[in-house]
């Protein structure tokens, strides 16, 4: 998944809808995101990225096509998906 598909995907909903990565069946808070070497490497945390804070931070990019991956243990996983829980603001990457 690339960051300009998370974007187009989350357009309609609630600013204050949080982000959550699943990784190994285990959803945890996504908690920061960097831009390394043309990726966006997404990184748990201890509080989930809300979609406000999320536009802020990349809001004014000018490159959004750079894939999105999960960063943990040094190791990346690529995203192929994500679901909405829109019941309590949710969403979660995998």
């Amino acid at each position: 998944m690339r960051l300009t598909d998370l974007l187009q995907l989350i357009n309609d909903l609630n600013i204050n809808t949080t982000f959550y990565l699943k990784i190994d069946d285990k959803v945890v808070p996504w908690g920061k995101l960097t831009l390394v070497d043309g990726h966006c490497l997404l990184y748990p945390g201890e509080k989930a990225m809300t979609k406000t804070k999320l536009i802020r931070l990349v809001g004014h990019m000018h490159n959004r096509g750079i894939p999105l991956l999960i960063a943990v243990d040094q190791e990346e996983h690529h995203i192929f998906g994500l679901q909405i829980k829109e019941d309590n603001n949710q969403i979660v990457l995998m």
